[in-house]
């Protein structure tokens, strides 16, 4: 068995209980990330077992799918869950503090944007949660201040960074951070601002590259100064704006025949991060439908439009009230859509080929959903004091409840 060679060749040894540890590792790599953290707590040689990096990297394999981040208001803190693509909880993180969760902001972060869009980056591997320094705000009241974020790493080394856009609604000036996450006396920095006003629908950056893209508001926009189509990028590397790339907003305009405007595109366009490039979604509210452009030579700025996915009946009727956005796409094809009504919304999974679409889990725009692709099981060993307050006797009894598992006398 192929368990049974992997176990000897890591060089485990024995394990409390009564299953052998290959017969153990064939259970294990069974089981769902959230069980495999609790059963650390039988014992010191299971926490040893199940934290081995061999071990962490095959149940990784063993379990690619990736997870949603969802916000969920408790009281008198934000808790954040993080659920498979049919909705079963996997894992949950508590006490995060008040705020929404950003979406499309890091693969194997949460970030989190408080209400005066101060941010918190939540590590669900190790369950760390870093609060970054206060923001300079001016005084201003935060309810007048819009913000973008943007969460990715330099295409050289590999650093991570945070850039935070700010504008006061009220005067109508940027105010631009950025900062580096691990330094240990990080503080926001000041940089440049952004080469227009961005567009107020899509409030994050997408990272393609090693730089965050974003979506202008073309109805406040300088065509003489900006060419419209545009999208301006940050580079983490060099902490600085291009406007390089061009969207598919003119090929938009080009296929509605004189039925769309810029200003129409203003409440329809989001951009995604889906199959390792940038996707723009367009909203057409005339049609009921949601079509999916993706980048397909970022030198030339083509764009090919790959999906035309048809609105669920129930969104009918509500007009550009209606804010669509993919979250991602799965191995299958299917399509993971965030569909956002007023206060309320719901994450999608649609299916192409039967031209259906199903409910994952329903969310609120004040808590947030983003996609989680890390791993949740940490190859360090974290909070010894609590494996050894449990009697050695939960590894005989909980062995054999995995053995029943394993021969399907029970099932999970």
């Amino acid at each position: 068995m192929a368990s049974a060679a992997a176990a000897a060749g890591w060089g485990l040894g024995a394990v409390d209980g009564v299953l052998p540890p290959e017969l153990l590792l064939d259970v294990l790599l069974r089981l769902p990330a959230g069980p495999i953290c609790r059963l650390r707590a039988v014992c010191r040689s299971w926490l040893a077992f199940t934290t081995d990096p061999h071990f962490v990297a095959a149940h990784a394999a063993r379990h690619p799918a990736p997870l949603l981040a969802v916000g969920v208001q408790g009281f008198p803190r934000l808790c954040v869950d993080l659920v498979d693509l049919s909705g079963n909880l996997v894992m949950q993180i508590l006490r995060v503090g008040k705020g929404r969760v950003v979406s499309g902001s890091s693969a194997d972060r949460v970030l989190v944007a408080g209400e005066d869009h101060s941010v918190r980056v939540l590590n669900p591997t190790t369950g760390s949660i870093s609060i970054l320094p206060s923001h300079r705000c001016g005084g201003a009241d935060p309810s007048t201040i819009a913000a973008w974020f943007a969460f990715g790493q330099t295409a050289s080394t590999g650093e991570c960074k945070l850039v935070r856009i700010l504008l006061n609604i009220d005067n109508s000036r940027h105010l631009s951070e950025v900062i580096t996450i691990g330094d240990t006396d990080g503080e926001w920095r000041e940089t440049a601002n952004p080469p227009g006003y961005l567009g107020w629908n899509c409030t994050n950056g997408v990272v393609f590259k090693g730089a965050a893209y974003f979506i202008l508001d073309y109805c406040f926009s300088d065509p003489s100064f900006l060419e419209r189509g545009c999208m301006p990028s940050f580079d983490f590397a060099t902490e600085k704006w291009s406007v390089a790339l061009q969207g598919p907003l003119n090929r938009i305009l080009e296929e509605s025949n004189g039925t769309l405007s810029y200003h129409d595109l203003a409440n329809q366009l989001m951009l995604s991060g889906l199959k390792g490039t940038l996707c723009t979604s367009h909203w057409n509210d005339q049609f009921y439908t949601v079509d999916l452009w993706f980048l397909t030579d970022s030198e030339k700025g083509t764009w090919s439009k790959d999906h035309r996915i048809n609105v669920d009946a129930v969104f009918h009727g509500i007009g550009d009230y209606l804010k669509v956005q993919p979250l991602l796409v799965t191995d299958e094809g299917k399509i993971v859509l965030s569909m956002q009504m007023g206060s309320k919304g719901v994450v999608q999974i649609y299916d192409p080929v039967t031209d259906t679409s199903s409910d994952i889990i329903q969310i609120s725009i004040y808590t947030g959903a983003s996609v989680f692709t890390g791993s949740l099981l940490c190859p360090q060993s974290v909070g010894r004091a609590l494996y050894e307050v449990l009697p050695q006797s939960w590894a005989l009894r909980i062995s054999t409840a995995l053995m029943m598992f394993r021969f399907g006398v029970i099932k999970v």
